[in-house]
């Protein structure tokens, strides 16, 4: 066995459940505002701990990430 297989975990990692929202803006290309902008507005679906604003990542994996600019 080699270094690197003696490291390597053994069971596979469990798949993201929810992304913050600067996490799930870069997934989408879009501003981190728009999405918090969208949250204030009840527009998309989300999950509050405290201050922590959590987005579904069945929702953001569903989206279509916005085009980019044209310069």
């Amino acid at each position: 066995m080699t270094a690197i297989e003696q490291h390597t975990p053994a069971t596979p990692t469990a798949a993201r459940q929810y992304y913050r929202v600067k996490d799930a803006a870069m997934v989408l290309c879009v501003p981190p505002r728009t999405l918090y902008h969208l949250v204030e507005k009840e527009q998309i679906p989300c999950r509050r701990l405290g201050t922590v604003i959590l987005i579904p990542a069945a929702w953001v994996d569903r989206e279509p990430a916005m085009p980019p600019k044209r310069r």
